[in-house]
């Protein structure tokens, strides 16, 4: 009698599933899925310092050259 109680509880503790991905696709497309805003110019964060300071020299001559 004791062991056929125990195999009930085991079978009562098995209530959900652990994970489904039913219905994730169907919300995500309600409202569409958006590519991600890109920004213009990526930062120059963490660039050689050297590098960027010839950079800067060589935009502001190019804009005079550029002009004419």
């Amino acid at each position: 009698n004791l062991s056929s109680g125990h195999t009930q509880v085991a079978a009562k503790m098995v209530k959900q599933k652990n994970h489904t991905a039913r219905n994730q696709t169907y919300k995500a497309h309600r409202n569409g899925i958006k590519k991600v805003a890109r920004q213009r110019f990526r930062s120059l964060k963490g660039v050689d310092p050297k590098f960027l300071r010839n950079q800067r020299y060589a935009k502001k001559h190019n804009k005079k050259t550029v002009s004419a």
